[in-house]
């Protein structure tokens, strides 16, 4: 008798679900090591890209033209004996700037992965004024106009693909490769002004082809700098400083205007040495690659504890609607066959994409579940149930990992009117015997 009320309490539904429940919690080990697979799977699809890059071009950030000038002060020491001679540079920013650039985008592979790359075209041209040393307060210096020299920073040079030339007044000047000093730019190209006569207004004009990846950028040195860019890349993000004042996205492409004076920044038009750091007044593009598919496999392999919880759930009021008896080592089959979900979508999306390798995933999946769930329980209408819940959340979670911005509202709808259809059902449940 007392065997028998053992037994009787180990089948009672009470039992099964504490059992099924801690069942799931359980498998969500499993899930876990899914996503710890697909961090790996990113981190190599980094390294490659970061390979791809490197022979390419980097990221371009472009910046100038700056006027500097050498200059020497003499100091007394302060014993009265001798002389020390202090050196410098001033740096003069331009008066105006208009930089225009064409970005002509390429998606490039390496094996399995894909990264955009780009050609941009950019023109700069603008305006000097005379510089005005007395704004420097640097008394008794004395500057050497004849070692004057232009620098423009380029991030990174081994994506030149011209021989640029900067014209000054009419005046075509001889570009060196690499920065004179480096109070502004790491890397770049120097420009001697020679014979040009800096006390008086300057216009220049340089034409630069670049090879860069992701993101082209110019910094806004000009008292006002008006900078636009445009391509045929659909989908762009706007990074830096400044956002665009204006800005036309189409499937066809984007153009953007920015325009930045002096009052935006905090430095002035010039100065002397390495006073002020002009990196804080960039602004540009970003060529987005939209959501590729290991992070919507990511996203995706969140969702597997409710994928879990609520096939456990139909499967326990199949059990009471219909008295048949599933094991809890089947429910764990059913559990196994949800999570090879997530393993098949990010193999299957490393080959043909995303959108193609969740349909193929989805429908193996649900086909696994419902032959299982009717060769349990001998229904094919139970069955139907089974496949028609399995189509339901793979069509909620599609939806959800397509967008974006309302992700989160519709996850949150979405679970809201799930767990109300679950109270419903619940309420056609007996949940205790009248015996």
């Amino acid at each position: 008798m007392e065997t028998k009320g053992i037994q009787q309490f180990l089948n009672s539904y009470s039992v099964k679900m504490i059992v099924v429940s801690g069942l799931a919690i359980l498998l969500l080990i499993p899930s876990f090591l899914i996503q710890d697979i697909i961090r790996e799977r990113m981190a190599l699809s980094e390294k490659v890209k970061k390979e791809l890059y490197a022979q390419w071009g980097g990221k371009q950030v472009v910046a100038g033209p700056v006027l500097n000038v050498p200059f020497t002060i003499q100091e007394q020491n302060e014993n009265s004996q001798g002389v020390n001679e202090r050196h410098g540079i001033a740096h003069f920013l331009p008066e105006t700037v208009k930089t225009e650039g064409q970005l002509n985008p390429e998606i490039r592979y390496r094996s399995i992965y894909k990264v955009v790359v780009y050609e941009g075209k950019v023109k700069v041209k603008g305006t000097f004024v005379q510089p005005d040393v007395t704004q420097l307060d640097q008394p008794n210096a004395q500057y050497n106009w004849d070692a004057a020299y232009f620098t423009v920073g380029i991030s990174d040079m081994r994506g030149i693909k011209n021989l640029p030339e900067l014209v000054v007044n009419g005046q075509k000047c001889k570009v060196e490769p690499g920065v004179a000093d480096t109070d502004l730019f790491q890397s770049g190209i120097t420009i001697k002004a020679n014979s040009i006569d800096l006390k008086q207004p300057l216009h220049f004009e340089i034409d630069l082809v670049l090879n860069g990846s992701e993101d082209l950028s110019v910094e806004a040195l000009g008292k006002t700098s008006d900078v636009t860019m445009k391509s045929d890349w659909a989908a762009p993000s706007f990074t830096g400083g400044f956002l665009p004042v204006k800005r036309e996205i189409t499937p066809k492409g984007f153009t953007a205007d920015w325009q930045v004076t002096h009052l935006n920044r905090n430095f002035p038009q010039q100065w002397v040495n390495h006073k002020y750091n002009t990196h804080e007044a960039t602004l540009g593009v970003e060529l987005l690659i939209p959501l590729d598919h290991y992070q919507k496999a990511m996203r995706s392999v969140k969702y597997a504890i409710l994928f879990i919880a609520l096939n456990f759930i139909i499967f326990i009021f199949i059990e009471i609607k219909s008295k048949a008896r599933i094991h809890p080592f089947q429910y764990s089959l059913v559990a196994f066959a949800l999570l090879i979900f997530y393993a098949l979508l990010t193999s299957i999306g490393e080959q043909i994409g995303f959108n193609w390798a969740y349909l193929i995933s989805a429908v193996a999946v649900t086909s696994l579940i419902s032959w299982y769930a009717f060769t349990i329980l001998q229904n094919l209408r139970t069955a139907t149930w089974v496949t028609l819940l399995q189509i339901g959340l793979y069509l909620f979670l599609f939806t959800i990992l397509q967008l974006q911005d309302f992700a989160l509202l519709a996850g949150s709808i979405g679970l809201f009117v799930i767990l109300a259809i679950i109270m419903r059902a619940s309420q056609q449940i007996k949940w205790y015997s009248e015996g």
